[in-house]
């Protein structure tokens, strides 16, 4: 074994990087996915088309022959056509206005109430009854039962036979935005159609103006019925009310339209409304005496003292006198005899202004108090009228009370009376049943030809059923197909090269997963090695990845093969099972797990401590070692990049044996590492949306697709005969 030297932490030499060849393909395989997901959804429906053309015109032209041929073995059918018209009358017969309802939906509702009774079952037996069709064999022929059978049978049994006929063959057509409706019965006897059709219309009729009597009959009767209870009713309660009145003494002074005693139309209110107005007069003239009673304490008094005549001149006597007393005191002492006197007048004058004042002041005020009390007085009197009149009033109400009580029982009756009287008035037997509501327009006429089969449109129904039933057809073929990926297809659907395929094995394998002596087997694994050896410019990628969309479609046996023909031409080659989940390659080898490759990313041995020698020339190995918890952590450091980067120092090509893509990060963490990577796929198992799911996350991650392996091929069941394989087995004997 080569010395290999154990230093991970750097890139290498640089010998692992991608070629600008393959760059160059994953660009263009890359750009033509894109043209294929950028093509028009008209352009796929025509490329569609043009391929199942065959089967398109095949299943049309089945339904169009059975379409065809169904219109000439079904007995014609004869459709006669009555058109009667249907007017709208309301219905008046005891309505009270009581519900309003939008004219729209009444119409409605009355337009579709016809149309069943047209179809009722009661019509059918008048019409059975009228032409006499429980006694006609070849009417009841139509029916369930044979038509000789069938008069066998009671009479009431053959009516309803005949019955179920009419309706089965009755079609109610109404005509939009009219009160117009086509009646038509079909059979396979136009007299018979014809005669049935105007049955129909006429036994409507007649039906229509026996329930329209029956109504109004019995409209009549109730209301006659209920007049009299009623009157008797209204009578009373007018008794009821009168006497109830006179009793309590209730006199209304004002009337109104519903009769009823009200606050305001009785005399204890019109008095109680004048005692009002007097009080509020009173309380007015009071508040002015109050006014003025508060203005005289307030100095009112004093102001008109000072006005006063007397008054005044007693004020201007003593400003003389305390003119001259000014003078005196100026010229002479206090004892002086004249400035004593004249002191002792000044003084004299002064309790006289003030007896004066006070005298006005008095006089002023006992007249305010007089006519306070006076208005204080009035207002009193005329409050307690108004408080007694008060429980009038309301002892008045209560007794309204119970007399409104009694007069709403009299409105109602009248109300109810007058309204009943009314309808009674509007109703009458001649009026009511003289006119009707429904009339025959236009009278059927015997049809000259048959209303089925329509073959015309038998056949436009056929062509429909036939694109409806090939348009599934073809989609399910598609899909199909799509699913199924086959060698002529494989560029189309997965976007990628086809390298080679490998048949489908029938003999057993040996112990190293590989039938030796299946020619087939060996040369289409050289044969696949030759493509790949083309795929670049510098021949066949130093590190290669081998996986698979999922387990068990080959990607290991793909892998060992590859491995071991690259040696077989001479190349020292160097195969790494990195599929640290389920390993394979020890079984191949026929050897025991042991340590490998999770064992030199933990830095737990050195990758010449790991390779040994298969047994094959040129053919070393490295197998995936103790299976770790989570192997996804240690592909996504730089160590797997590393130990690829050291091996292609010694060898000259590494093969790695990955997982599958679909669910795990295993295989696109390694694809970053390797120069290229082949792509595995199984015949009938992967569908094409796998595969692709699978490519586009190596795409994701700029994974070098060198191309695709199609193993587990069955030629014949593929479709290419059973000398698919010629290529491979060619000089065989």
């Amino acid at each position: 074994m080569n010395e290999l030297t154990t230093n991970y932490g750097g890139d290498g030499d640089g010998r692992n990087l991608p070629a600008h060849g393959i760059e160059r393909d994953v660009i263009n395989e890359a750009t033509m996915m894109n043209d294929q997901e950028s093509e028009s959804p008209l352009s796929s429906l025509l490329r569609i088309v043009r391929r199942r053309r065959w089967v398109i015109i095949g299943i049309t032209g089945a339904c169009l022959l059975a379409a065809l041929v169904v219109s000439l073995l079904v007995e014609p059918q004869y459709t006669a056509e009555t058109r009667i018209e249907i007017r709208r009358e309301a219905d008046k017969v005891l309505n009270m206005d009581s519900v309003e309802q939008e004219a729209e939906l009444a119409d409605r509702e009355f337009y579709q109430t016809q149309y069943e009774l047209l179809e009722s079952r009661t019509l059918a037996e008048a019409v059975v009854r009228d032409l006499r069709l429980a006694e006609n064999e070849e009417f009841l022929d139509a029916s369930d039962m044979n038509g000789a059978d069938a008069m066998e049978l009671p009479r009431n049994q053959r009516v309803r036979l005949a019955s179920e006929v009419v309706m089965g063959g009755t079609t109610i057509a109404p005509v939009r935005q009219s009160s117009i409706v086509d009646v038509k019965f079909t059979f396979n006897d136009p007299t018979v159609a014809r005669d049935v059709a105007d049955s129909l219309a006429e036994n409507f009729i007649q039906t229509n103006l026996a329930r329209r009597f029956e109504a109004t009959s019995y409209a009549r009767d109730f209301l006659e019925e209920r007049l009299v209870t009623t009157r008797a009713k209204l009578e009373e309660s007018e008794r009821q009310a009168a006497a109830y009145a006179q009793r309590q003494g209730l006199i209304k002074i004002t009337d109104n339209e519903s009769g009823a005693i009200t606050p305001a139309n009785t005399l204890a209110t019109a008095d109680l409304a004048q005692l009002s107005q007097e009080l509020a007069v009173a309380r007015a003239q009071r508040e002015r005496a109050e006014a003025a009673l508060a203005e005289d304490r307030g100095g009112r008094a004093a102001a008109s003292a000072l006005i006063n005549d007397t008054v005044t001149a007693l004020r201007r006597e003593r400003g003389e006198r305390a003119g001259e007393l000014a003078q005196m005191r100026s010229d002479f002492g206090p004892e002086y005899p004249a400035l004593v006197a004249l002191e002792q007048q000044v003084a004299a004058l002064d309790r006289e202004i003030e007896r004066e004042v006070a005298r006005v002041a008095s006089s002023l005020g006992q007249e305010s108090r007089d006519a306070y009390r006076k208005a204080l007085a009035a207002e009193q009197r005329i409050q307690a009228r108004v408080n007694a009149l008060k429980g009038d009033v309301l002892d008045t109400q209560q007794r309204a009370i119970a007399f409104n009580i009694i007069q709403r029982d009299v409105d109602t009756n009248r109300q109810l009376y007058e309204a009943l009287l009314q309808r009674f008035k509007e109703i009458g037997v001649a009026g009511g049943v003289g006119t009707n509501n429904v009339a025959i327009v236009d009278p059927a006429l015997v049809p000259e030809e048959p209303s089925s089969p329509n073959i015309p449109l038998n056949l436009a129904l056929g062509l429909i059923l036939g694109f409806a039933i090939s348009g599934a057809a073809v989609f399910a073929l598609e899909q199909i197909a799509d699913s199924v990926i086959l060698p002529s297809d494989f560029q189309r659907k997965l976007g990628t090269p086809l390298l080679g395929t490998t048949p489908k094995l029938i003999e057993s394998k040996d112990e190293e997963g590989i039938d030796r002596n299946n020619t087939a087997l060996t040369e289409s694994y050289f044969s696949t090695l030759t493509a790949i050896q083309f795929s670049t410019a510098h021949g066949t990628p130093r590190s290669m990845l081998v996986t698979s969309s999922q387990e068990g479609e080959g990607k290991s046996t793909t892998a060992f093969s590859l491995a071991r023909d690259l040696a077989a031409v001479g190349a020292k080659v160097l195969i790494i099972d990195a599929d640290m989940r389920r390993p394979s390659l020890h079984t191949t080898l026929g050897r025991p797990l042991g340590k490998g490759l999770s064992d030199i990313l933990v830095n737990r041995m050195q990758l010449q401590e790991a390779v040994f020698e298969t047994g094959f020339a040129n053919l070393s190995a490295v197998l995936a070692g103790s299976i770790p918890p989570n192997p996804a952590e240690l592909l996504s450091g730089p160590g797997m990049k590393q130990i690829v980067a050291e091996a292609v120092k010694h060898y000259d090509h590494i093969i790695v044996d990955g997982p599958p893509v679909l669910g795990l990060a295993d295989a696109p963490l390694l694809s970053r590492a390797v120069e290229g990577t082949v792509f595995v796929v199984e015949y009938g198992r992967t569908v094409a949306a796998q595969a692709r799911l699978a490519i586009q996350r190596l795409a994701t991650v700029r994974a070098s697709i060198v191309g695709a392996v199609l193993t587990k091929l069955d030629a014949e069941s593929a479709g290419y005969g059973s000398n698919y394989g010629y290529r491979y087995n060619y000089g065989d004997k």
